[in-house]
């Protein structure tokens, strides 16, 4: 059994928000077994007064929800986002890509050795898409600082929903894309990044690909511009010749037989990694206008965002570094770190052994990485004190029993 806001819960299709503010309990023999926050101990109450309890605590309309999965419900894998059932994915028509790719028209702009592309859709305004770059011995899309524009993360817009880990993704995305939601680069070995929070698409199980089984079960601004793409037993497919192809079947990285990629992932999204191709400029330019003109596309990044990033703070970051009872603005600073991958656990152990304070840790944190990666150390650095000044940050502490951020004075009682 759990409690949780009225408007958190799809009955119809047996779904509901990942949001903080929800708590778990056992219903056996008329009592509600449960994690008592302030006693940090199991309690047990009846249902009438676990749900008056956080009534009071969480306000709005609380509810309570118990049950048994039916047959045909959606089910979830863990922070795969909703599956559908092996009916809802028949194959939709082959002509379906072909008449999307009519609706969209690209066209190139070179000036000098820069050749830049910009995309039209069902004849609406041209905007633009991104620049073709090499690096090392790959080719793909970019988008210079002068060119971006478009929707952006702003953290004060997701406070009320996600609290505390809207402040944690602020700081992420303002290193990872100065928080604009339509911001790629498909010139590495990941072979496409997408996004605010720079989801990949080499990882099995993990960062894009989990975006994208969302969007194709949830989003239908995007299934009406990726036809082709549908969830199957909780598994992406791409819709071929009638049949489903599974875009999620793990392939050992060439040279590296212990990393496991997404390859059909990857090659679905940008098929030659030595240029630029039309697929991969197809791909970037139905998902920048999704960025650009659906709010439900944006929110379902930040959604996938915080499962992704709360989901690691549980079982890696706390795990590795015993960070209950850590400030947010310590927390923050991991999680950038891992995510980017610029620092090692023995440094970032080494970082908190520092210093016996807040400000002397985050400091030690923030110069992890700084011979490489100078500017994004000082973005690191600047993110915090403007969180903490916001008051978005610096508010709240881990909390290793329940997995979230809870208040700095404790939890309401």
């Amino acid at each position: 059994m759990f409690v949780t806001d009225n408007a958190n819960v799809d009955l119809k299709h047996h779904t509901m928000r990942n949001v903080p503010k929800k708590h778990v309990g056992i219903l056996s023999g008329g009592q509600v077994y449960n994690y008592g926050n302030t006693s940090d101990t199991v309690v047990s109450q009846t249902p009438g007064d676990f749900l008056k309890r956080f009534q009071k605590t969480y306000g709005g309309d609380q509810a309570l929800f118990f049950g048994t999965f039916p047959a045909g419900a959606r089910t979830p894998e863990p922070e795969s986002g909703a599956a559908v059932p092996a009916s809802a994915g028949a194959p939709a028509p082959e002509s379906a890509h072909a008449a999307t790719s009519s609706r969209l028209q690209i066209r190139p702009q070179t000036s000098g050795e820069k050749t830049d592309y910009f995309a039209r859709l069902d004849g609406g305004p041209e905007y633009y898409v991104a620049r073709s770059v090499s690096y090392l011995t790959y080719r793909g899309l970019h988008q210079p600082g002068k060119m971006q524009s478009g929707p952006r993360y702003r953290t004060s817009d997701f406070k009320p929903q996600y609290e505390t880990v809207a402040g944690v993704l602020g700081v992420i995305s303002a290193g990872e894309s100065s928080g604009f939601f339509n911001r790629l680069n498909s010139y590495d070995r990941a072979a496409f990044t997408f996004g605010f929070f720079q989801l990949a698409a080499h990882t099995p199980n993990d960062n894009l690909i989990l975006f994208f089984r969302r969007l194709a079960a949830e989003n239908s601004a995007f299934q009406d511009l990726f036809p082709e793409l549908k969830v199957v037993d909780g598994v992406l497919h791409r819709l071929i010749g009638g049949h489903g192809v599974s875009l999620e079947r793990p392939s050992p990285r060439p040279g590296h037989p212990s990393e496991m990629n997404l390859r059909d992932f990857m090659s679905y999204l940008n098929p030659e990694a030595s240029k630029v191709d039309d697929q991969e400029l197809s791909v970037a330019a139905r998902l920048v206008h999704l960025a650009d003109s659906d709010p439900g596309f944006n929110s379902l990044q930040v959604n996938v965002a915080a499962g992704i990033t709360m989901r690691k703070m549980r079982d890696r970051y706390a795990q590795w570094y015993s960070l209950d009872g850590m400030s947010d603005l310590v927390c923050t600073a991991i999680a950038d770190i891992h995510h980017q991958g610029r620092g090692t656990k023995t440094e970032v152990r080494s970082a908190l052994a520092s210093s016996s304070t807040v400000s002397g840790k985050v400091a030690a944190l923030c110069l992890i990485g700084e011979s490489k990666y100078a500017s994004r150390c000082a973005t690191l650095k600047k993110a915090l004190k403007d969180a903490e000044k916001d008051g978005h940050l610096g508010i709240s502490v881990y909390d290793k029993a329940s997995g979230l951020f809870r208040p700095a004075t404790g939890w309401p009682d």
